[in-house]
């Protein structure tokens, strides 16, 4: 779902989406505060925290050496008042805070997306490919979400509702883990239905296991006893040619 058919472009889409369900989820949990019913001792992250930990993924791990400094140079920097919005709250956090770092990271995200559009845009003005170039700009260069994605996310006068931003960051990234789908469901009363049923099925692996050892040693006794494994043995490596260079199968 993510490269559409251009190669090379569908790793840096699916972690897009992977940090967005990470950040939605973060916001939806508020850093673990509301896992501290079921996990009493469990830690609570800040957003500021988050937000951190991301930095410093970016600058150890991520492999494009560019994208990882832009997005360094724009965190220290506090880009999209990173510095103000992603408190260092936990447990005294006012409900609004946990949302500000999922609304950043999708901030970042249009920036990027902003930034990789014009670069395509100059470049093919440049060899005066213009048509292309307004492709670029038309397709690329569109923000998320699209209007047709959205509309409610944009106001009048062309901002952005933020609110509405995050309910559809939300419905996107996270309400999937409330909504099951049918498929998912079958398979879900699929296992359930074979709970019962699971000593047996590791009885048989047990028995299929043996049955394989079994096979393996008898095999390799029969070529113990016909003297093949000598004739293996001498083939293990390839042999010189009369001018000195050694041949293989595949030269």
């Amino acid at each position: 779902s993510c490269n559409k058919g251009i190669g090379e472009t569908g790793f840096f889409c699916g972690f897009w989406k992977l940090l967005h369900v990470a950040s939605v989820g973060f916001a939806e949990q508020q850093g673990g505060l509301m896992l501290r019913e079921l996990h009493p001792n469990i830690r609570v992250f800040s957003p500021k925290e988050a937000g951190s930990v991301l930095r410093e993924y970016m600058g150890m791990f991520f492999n494009c050496d560019k994208c990882s400094k832009r997005f360094m140079s724009q965190y220290d920097e506090c880009k999209f008042n990173s510095c103000h919005r992603l408190t260092d709250e936990t447990v005294d956090a006012p409900a609004e805070s946990w949302a500000e770092f999922p609304l950043w990271l999708w901030e970042v995200h249009n920036d990027v997306s902003r930034s990789k559009a014009e670069r395509e845009a100059d470049f093919h003005e440049k060899y005066n490919r213009k048509a292309v170039a307004k492709k670029w700009e038309r397709l690329m260069g569109a923000v998320y979400p699209h209007l047709d994605q959205c509309l409610s996310c944009w106001n009048a006068d062309g901002t952005w509702d933020v609110d509405a931003v995050y309910n559809h960051l939300e419905k996107e990234y996270w309400t999937f883990g409330m909504e099951v789908g049918s498929k998912f469901e079958s398979l879900l009363d699929h296992r359930d239905a074979s709970v019962d049923g699971v000593s047996h099925g590791l009885d048989a692996y047990l028995g299929l296991g043996i049955v394989v050892l079994l096979t393996y040693f008898l095999k390799k006794y029969k070529i113990r006893a016909s003297g093949r494994h000598k004739k293996d043995d001498e083939n293990l490596f390839p042999r010189a040619s009369g001018d000195g260079r050694i041949k293989y199968r595949d030269s």
